[in-house]
């Protein structure tokens, strides 16, 4: 135990501190990462050459060199080694030409052995001493004889590193259905681990194409609100369960968290009540028959606010005629044509044969107004009922 002890202290001691932290983005990352360094030579833009656990590679510094004390920066850092030269820089390009051609011996090696696995990249270190092939695999792959043909065709140190459905889109990248990047590409350093119960505490369809993301797994932003929802969701019943508020049972059948709402029905009513009455007044009732809703029957609708609404209540229809005045105030307008009904202007071309039928049509005429004027000043909210066949007189017999 001493000699353990002795020893971490000694490689603490080793560990160096650099008074200078730098971030730089290697190709192809989705984040920048940290390194050390003992001057603030090196600003933004500039491109650096930096040690890290594969060997040396190149990338472009973010932003400046930061005081580390000034800042308070805690971070675990790789040194910088020195700020790239041409020959780096000429290095880095022929580097990329030959990882294409690696990648394709690779390929070519993978299906003349039929080895289910899925290459992705390949990347040299910058010296090329190394390359590193990313592939994707549902099972271990066996790959022993896969090292050995290509340790001879490619003379390097070789690395084969399998990923998952998730590491492949944080890899690739794509649009989520947010309509932006996904959240793995744009920030994400770590992987949080996703379940349907987080879907369930917010109430969400349990459809698994919906809630799924590029990588076909739950979709990390489910974990956002997780936190939220269970606060806002805390002492309330299940969604589907039985509960009896005011002397009645009902079912939850909706909660809505953010308009803080509730849904209870029943065989007669449905009634909206906020989720501090559901989480004080509602007590939960398991076992409990309820009635069937009969055919044809409406449910009454209450409201929070105290409204009732009576869907079984016929619609009210006013049977009042509109008044003169009310005719009168209306603008007429007839300007347009075919404005003029087709029955008046038939009995405005059609031309009385003699006298007498103009006499006849005059006396119709008249008549037919003063009805019209009669039944516009009646209010009587009464339907007559006209019956057909001869009125009896008060002498006869019923």
């Amino acid at each position: 135990m001493d000699n353990q002890n002795t020893r971490t202290e000694q490689t603490e001691e080793a560990a160096v501190i650099y008074p200078y932290a730098v971030p730089v983005r290697f190709r192809d990352a989705a984040k920048p990462y940290s390194f050390g360094c003992f001057n603030d030579s090196v600003h933004k833009g500039d491109w650096v050459v930096v040690e890290t656990a594969q060997g040396l590679e190149m990338g472009e510094a973010e932003g400046d060199a930061l005081n580390v004390e000034k800042y308070g920066l805690r971070l675990p850092q790789k040194p910088v080694i020195r700020i790239a030269t041409e020959n780096d820089r000429r290095s880095y390009e022929n580097n990329i030409y030959y990882e294409k051609d690696a990648f394709r011996v690779c390929n070519e090696e993978i299906h003349d052995l039929n080895l289910d696995m899925n290459l992705l990249s390949a990347q040299y270190t910058l010296d090329r001493a190394k390359i590193l092939f990313i592939y994707l695999a549902d099972q271990r792959v066996d790959f022993r004889e896969l090292l050995k043909r290509l340790g001879t065709r490619l003379h390097c140190r070789i690395e084969l590193r399998q990923i998952g459905e998730r590491d492949k889109a944080k890899m690739v990248g794509g649009i989520g259905m947010c309509g932006m990047e996904c959240c793995c590409r744009r920030f994400k350093s770590r992987f949080d681990v996703i379940s349907i119960n987080m879907a369930k505490n917010q109430l969400l369809a349990l459809n698994t194409e919906k809630l799924s993301g590029m990588c076909g797994k739950l979709m990390c932003c489910l974990k956002y609100e997780d936190n939220d929802y269970k606060e806002l969701t805390e002492g309330l019943p299940k969604m589907g369960s039985q509960v009896e508020y005011e002397g009645n049972i009902y079912r939850i059948t909706n909660m809505n968290v953010m308009n803080e709402e509730a849904k209870l029905e029943n065989h007669e009513q449905v009634i909206f009540i906020s989720l501090a009455d559901l989480r004080e007044k509602a007590i939960p009732r398991k076992g409990v028959v309820m009635q069937r809703k009969n055919d044809g029957e409406k449910k009454e609708v209450i409201h929070r606010n105290g409204n009732h609404t009576d869907v079984s209540a016929p619609p009210k229809v006013s049977m009042e005629l509109p008044s003169m005045a009310a005719k009168a105030e209306r603008p007429q307008n007839n300007s347009r044509r075919g404005s003029t009904p087709k029955k008046e202007t038939q009995n405005n071309n059609r031309r009385p044969a003699n006298n007498a039928e103009r006499k006849t049509d005059s006396r119709r005429n008249n008549e037919r107004r003063n009805n019209e004027q009669a039944k516009r000043k009646t209010e009587t909210k009464n339907v007559t009922v006209r019956t057909f066949g001869r009125k009896k007189k008060e002498g006869e017999e019923q």
